[in-house]
């Protein structure tokens, strides 16, 4: 529903045109097993083992959204789009647009230019193969491309993205520059 703001002053100082409000909304598709936070806690090979919520969750944020008509960016992971490929392509299909949140939330900081370009590649291509659609966005994990790699943005390049949402203009405890 858009605002109503007066057009001015004088003769029409009563009447009211609407103004649109513009939002950006984006949700980063990962599980909660996935964080950075639990680096070191609950390890890679054992993500197969846990519990999901992924999907019950995803589906009441896209349920919510549909029920405001209101669209979003989904940064997913490639990891989460191989196991639940009806998710990714609901996503696509209720309209939001799909977006590359790397394949295995491995931080850009903690990769070499070769790895760091195989998992944005990769999961960009189960992405697109799952979804039907051009995947041209990118964010990576915790936000972690900073001054000592910004090499990477030339890699996101390179894989074919036309965007990154990946600079978190603050220094919180451990992303952002």
């Amino acid at each position: 529903m858009a605002e109503q703001r007066p057009r001015g002053r004088g003769a029409g100082m009563n009447a009211s045109v609407p103004i649109a409000l513009i939002n950006a909304l984006t949700v980063d598709v990962e599980d909660y097993f996935q964080v950075s936070a639990f680096d070191g806690h609950v390890h890679r090979d054992s993500w197969d083992r846990m519990p999901s919520r992924i999907e019950r969750n995803v589906d009441q944020l896209l349920q919510l959204l549909d029920d405001r008509r209101a669209r979003a960016t989904f940064f997913t992971l490639g990891w989460v789009a191989q196991r639940h490929p009806s998710l990714i392509r609901r996503i696509v299909a209720q309209g939001h647009e799909l977006a590359s949140h790397g394949y295995g939330h491995r931080r850009a900081s903690d990769l070499d230019h070769t790895a760091f370009s195989d998992d944005i590649r990769r999961a960009k291509g189960l992405l697109e193969d799952l979804g039907g659609a051009a995947v041209i966005g990118y964010r990576a994990p915790s936000f972690s491309i900073n001054k000592g790699n910004l090499w990477a943005f030339d890699c996101i390049a390179a894989a074919g993205y036309r965007y990154s949402s990946s600079v978190y203009p603050v220094q919180p405890d451990h992303y952002g520059m």
